[in-house]
């Protein structure tokens, strides 16, 4: 699952970074023992032309350069058989349930480009880390009220025929929103995490009004 990027420009490596159950990559890098090819972890990268550091953003940039020589992205994805890399999505979107962690971008595609009546998606965790239950959040062809819903039967039947085999699990709900929030500082990425706390207020009974934006994103990240 996820966007296939292809091979490393000359020059540069790339390596992956082994996650834990909770979906964090805490484990140092272990270049010497690389991970299987097909096995999800943060992306890390070494070149001549990374950055120097990041400007007064301590905390990041001591996350990102623990290990000597190189940079940890904070996106994940993985290797292929073949050596090319396929980002998956951000290392704080992944979902992290009883059976092992879930990453949204490639269910997230599989939606988008196989029910018809979805125009984009996006796969959220409920509930607490290590036993999270997988939803996805789907902006369908036709026009929502504002404040979103649980979607109809029929969707939901469509998108978990597709979303459930892609990740070897059950799809807790499926809710339909008129726009994707997006990351305040740019109209790109996708903000899983807010849409994450929207869907299980909605989820919970509680009041979701207001909690969406008017604007839409619409990333693979």
């Amino acid at each position: 699952g996820g966007v296939c990027v292809g091979h490393p420009v000359p020059g540069v490596a790339i390596a992956i970074a082994a996650l834990d159950a909770t979906g964090a990559a805490v484990a140092p890098l272990d270049t010497a023992q690389p991970l299987p090819p097909g096995t999800t972890g943060e992306i890390c990268v070494r070149a001549p032309h990374a950055k120097d550091g990041y400007d007064r953003l301590w905390v990041t940039e001591r996350d990102a350069s623990r290990d000597d020589g190189w940079h940890r992205t904070g996106d994940v994805g993985h290797l292929d058989d073949q050596g090319r890399l396929w980002v998956e999505g951000r290392l704080g979107h992944v979902v992290a349930t009883d059976t092992g962690v879930v990453t949204p971008v490639g269910v997230e595609r599989a939606v988008e480009t196989s029910v018809a009546e979805v125009q984009s998606a996006a796969l959220v965790g409920v509930g607490p880390v290590g036993t999270q239950q997988t939803v996805l959040v789907v902006v369908p062809t036709a026009d929502l009220p504002r404040h979103g819903r649980v979607a109809s039967p029929a969707l939901s039947d469509a998108v978990r025929a597709v979303a459930e085999p892609f990740i070897g699990r059950g799809v807790a709900a499926v809710l339909e929103v008129p726009c994707l929030p997006v990351d305040i500082r740019h109209n790109s990425k996708i903000d899983r995490t807010r849409l994450a706390a929207w869907a299980a207020e909605l989820l919970s009974g509680g009041r979701v009004r207001g909690l969406l934006p008017a604007r839409a994103g619409r990333s693979r990240r």
